[in-house]
């Protein structure tokens, strides 16, 4: 219900916004009262589609799933809409760019204003429902801290059932029971009403998988298979079902032309106003740093890009102009530092930083003149994390030749996957990880999902340092 008056709000905002600013550039007053019909027609219309294909309450379900049924949602309902007035002019309004400027917005802010009521309602103990995970200690603990660190995909971990009972650890992780025996899936299942499941259990072939799920997890109506070969976190943004059970096929998206050169033209369609409407706030950061700090206001770094060529990716600065010698001393002088450096490439408590230079980063508007980049094509709006030459020649063993195949067939890009997941809270070899999913992964709603989930990241600054 909360979800269908967000909606509902969130579409008589946009339309009401639309006749607004319609009224404010027509020389003829706008029938407002007529519009209550249309408003009306499309919030109920709006509700209904979405309760039918599934996006309430949409606990555990795919983000970029949920993300296309709400394009096709809300172009199906305007397009009827459309339809209707124009057989009916007379009796309803009839006025193209209302609707029309109205759908173009609703599909974003719905979506936005989605991702905002589950968090919002994510704070309370009853959101979400009960959910068994079974699978091996390892890899079902991961899964709780994904679910608890991101409570409003809706799945609240009940108990971890380990598959076998000689060598589970008892006990509990995080308040959350550990036992073991698949017997138990079947019992507890059926004792608490449960419906979601998450099994977990790497290097597992699928006759056994087939097994347990048809034996153990039968009154189960959803079920979650997560391998070793994903992070967690990305389990419930992009996923995929498949009728044979966890058959794999892996595209290799991004090295399809025809499928760069939609994105490249995404890229400029979004970056072009983007980057105009950001120019005035850029020039106001420009001016403070040069007011506060001394130095340059632009940072260039040599940074690998696409087929390995180096490019010179921009920043504001926001460090001191001698920060690669007061990193090297720290780093020779403190060994707790060192250690944060070799596994996150970060420090939290960074001295080269300066005052306004962690204000920028919490919110990432350092990463602002990075839009040129984009502009020029030696960066993309979304994409995997622009390296440094010294980190990729860091990846000099066998684990990670996909990965660097994959990343000099692709652009760098501005936000990413990891970015809106595991943010910098992760270590950089899960970073790594989520990045290569990406890569193969991509699609058009991954990206508009991506671009959507930064505005949120970058609004709290919620792991950025």
């Amino acid at each position: 219900m909360a979800l269908v008056v967000s909606d509902a709000l969130t579409l008589v905002a946009v339309l009401t916004g639309v006749i607004f600013l319609r009224t404010l550039n027509s020389p003829s007053p706008v029938p407002v009262e007529s519009y209550l019909i249309v408003g009306a027609a499309i919030v109920f219309s709006n509700a209904f589609a979405s309760a039918w294909r599934g996006i309430y309450p949409g606990y555990g379900s795919c983000a970029i799933a949920e993300l296309r049924s709400t394009f096709y949602t809300v172009t199906g309902v305007f397009a009827a809409v459309i339809a209707v007035s124009f057989f009916t002019r007379g009796v309803l309004p009839y006025a193209r760019s209302i609707l029309l400027i109205s759908w173009f917005f609703s599909v974003p802010l719905l979506a936005i204003s989605r991702m905002a009521t589950r968090r919002f309602l994510s704070r309370h103990g009853w959101f979400g429902i009960p959910t068994v995970i079974v699978g091996k200690h390892s890899m079902a603990t991961r899964i709780v801290d994904t679910l608890r660190r991101n409570v409003q995909i809706g799945l609240r971990p009940l108990v971890i059932i380990e598959p076998d009972a000689n060598t589970a650890e008892y006990g509990y992780y995080e308040g959350v029971p550990v036992i073991g025996g698949l017997d138990h899936v079947g019992p507890l299942t059926k004792r608490y009403g449960l419906t979601h499941g998450i099994v977990a259990m790497p290097h597992t072939n699928s006759e056994t998988l087939n097994e347990i799920l048809e034996e153990h997890c039968t009154n189960l109506q959803h079920v979650t298979f997560v391998g070793d070969h994903v992070h967690p976190s990305v389990v419930w943004i992009s996923n995929a079902n498949s009728d044979v059970l966890l058959s794999a096929e892996i595209e290799q998206r991004l090295r399809h032309p025809e499928l760069r050169f939609k994105k490249r033209l995404f890229d400029v369609i979004v970056t072009v106003p983007l980057f105009l409407l950001s120019l005035p706030l850029m020039v106001a950061i420009a001016v403070a740093i040069k007011l506060t700090s001394r130095g340059p206001v632009l940072y260039r770094q040599k940074r690998v890009g696409e087929k390995g060529r180096m490019f010179s990716v921009l920043k504001f600065r926001t460090m001191v102009t001698n920060a690669d010698e007061v990193l090297q001393d720290l780093l020779e002088a403190d060994p707790t530092s060192a250690d944060e450096w070799a596994r996150f490439h970060k420090l939290k408590s960074d001295p080269r930083i300066t005052g306004i230079g962690h204000w920028l980063r919490k919110y990432s508007l350092d990463e602002l003149p990075q839009l040129w980049n984009v502009l020029k094509g030696e960066m993309t709006l979304v994409g995997s994390r622009p390296f440094l030459a010294g980190e990729m020649a860091a990846f000099d063993f066998e684990g990670r030749r996909a990965y660097l195949s994959m990343y000099h067939s692709t652009k760098p890009g501005l936000t990413g996957l990891w970015q809106v997941t595991v943010r910098n809270d992760a270590e950089f070899d899960v970073r790594t990880h989520v990045d290569l999913y990406y890569m193969r992964n991509w699609s058009l709603f991954l990206d508009i999902y991506i671009l959507l989930r930064t505005v949120g990241v970058v609004m709290t600054g919620r792991g950025a340092y």
